[in-house]
């Protein structure tokens, strides 16, 4: 059965406020010739978060220009006070990440980055827990003398967990905020909140940043769907699966059924927005990292992606920053990762799933959603142009549009579609020993639009009317 008619106005083009980007953990570490032009080809201005998470507590860029400036002290002084980071990795890693990295700041490599992408802006990460006030406004002076657009500060990467109370965060990061004041009154600064309010410190610690009365401008929050979220789609997924290209596979067909049905009705973005509005009025909300978790499961599939499309193009208007974790990476998170044996591309660095949800949703504007079996009835308006975007997690289906007296100028399709909702763009979590090299999906398809919606597939529908 068919649903009800829908009206739909055709609003004017217009360019959202909002900001979507990407967190840059691993970002100068992986970045090469093909990802500039990969950045290059997405038309589009974004916001870069640097130097990412959990190093935020080890970098001091300015006084040690190696990488990110992490120096051998300062890692084992952090692990001789603490013995821990937020992943639960140890010493030796971070020792090795330190090691690893490049005779020259990465501060330089920014610098050069905004010169190619002139629109881009900067959240910046301070080291409130590792550091002094001086060396963080060092390299945000550095970088600002150089014109790079940083526009927002973090105070800490998720530091909810390395201090005893609110009071002991406040004394840190306060003395840095008032040399930005002083000095870039027009950097936005942005205190660190806690997504899992279901634990009974982070409750404490958003009730504390609430009651503060000091000069802030927004709130930061982390959100990731976990087993936690997602278990009856984690109960069904094999830890390594032999997947051929292709072939259809029944457990996997019924886990990421089951992952479509989970994600695409959960509400955990748009329940953590509402609350940090409620939580923290007046505040502006940045969500700086954002994805599922682990990447050993969902990430580069066809549903990944799909919902993570959704989220930006309906969530991006609801905050001031929504930046995917993450950009580059070695890792399945990334929008464009490293090859793998599981690739048969031969780039050393990839297009993954999350980048054409990332190409999709930011060409949206003013999107309205549509869904298979409806018939709707189009009013041109403005410039008489408008963006239909959808998520179709199944059997390919008709959409019926009905333009009236009004004749259609162009009716375009720009989707990602697979033969399976686990069809990828290289390498995912669930592949393991026996798997052929596979790239189902090389990009985005863009075809005219004959009244149906493409199986296992996300994207839009753009209407031009005469």
């Amino acid at each position: 059965m068919k649903k009800l008619l829908y009206l739909i106005f055709l609003l004017p083009l217009g360019i959202q406020a909002q900001n979507l980007g990407f967190n840059g953990a691993g970002f100068f570490e992986n970045y090469n010739s093909e990802v500039e032009q990969y950045l290059k080809d997405m038309h589009q201005p974004f916001t870069i978060r640097v130097p990412g998470g959990a190093i935020s507590k080890f970098h001091d860029p300015y006084n040690v220009k190696r990488g990110w400036g992490m120096s051998e002290q300062s890692v084992n002084d952090w692990f001789q006070k603490s013995g821990f980071d937020e992943d639960g990795n140890g010493l030796d890693k971070w020792l090795g990440k330190t090691r690893e990295q490049p005779d020259h700041s990465y501060l330089d490599d920014l610098i050069t980055l905004q010169k190619l992408f002139p629109d881009m802006q900067v959240l910046y990460v301070l080291n409130v827990l590792n550091s002094t006030p001086e060396a963080n406004m060092q390299a945000i002076r550095y970088l600002m003398q150089h014109g790079v657009h940083v526009v927002g500060v973090e105070a800490g990467n998720e530091v909810y967990g390395k201090y005893a109370t609110f009071s002991e965060y406040v004394h840190d990061f306060e003395p840095i905020f008032k040399l930005l004041d002083a000095e870039y009154p027009q950097i936005k600064k942005g205190l660190v909140a806690g997504a899992n309010t279901g634990r009974s410190m982070i409750a404490k610690w958003n009730q504390d940043l609430s009651a503060y009365r000091g000069d802030y401008d927004a709130v930061i929050l982390h959100y990731y769907y976990t087993k936690q979220q997602l278990n009856d789609t984690y109960d069904l997924l094999d830890k390594k699966s032999a997947y051929e290209a292709g072939k259809s596979d029944s457990k996997l067909d019924k886990a990421f059924k089951k992952a479509a049905e989970q994600l695409m009705s959960g509400t955990l973005l748009e329940d953590g927005i509402h609350y940090a509005h409620e939580q923290f009025q007046g505040k502006e909300i940045w969500i700086t990292e954002w994805n599922t978790k682990p990447s050993d499961m969902l990430n580069n599939t066809i549903v990944n992606g799909a919902w993570q499309f959704k989220e930006m193009v309906e969530l991006r208007d609801q905050t001031n920053y929504l930046l995917i974790h993450n950009g580059v990476s070695p890792d399945k998170y990334g929008m464009i990762s490293r090859s793998t044996k599981f690739d048969d591309t031969q780039n050393n660095m990839a297009k993954r799933m999350g980048y054409y949800a990332y190409m999709l949703a930011s060409e949206v504007q003013n999107g309205v959603s549509v869904t298979k079996c409806m018939d709707m009835k189009v009013v041109p308006n403005g410039n008489g142009t408008a963006y239909l975007y959808f998520e179709n997690m199944g059997a390919a289906g008709p959409l019926t549009l009905d333009y009236g007296k009004y004749k259609v100028e162009s009716a375009s399709m720009h989707f990602v579609s697979g033969k399976y909702l686990y069809s990828s763009s290289g390498t995912t979590g669930f592949m393991g020993k026996g798997t052929k090299p596979n790239y189902e999906v090389q990009g985005i398809q863009v075809q005219d639009f004959k009244g149906e919606l493409p199986a296992n597939s996300f994207g839009y529908i753009l209407i031009r009317l005469k």
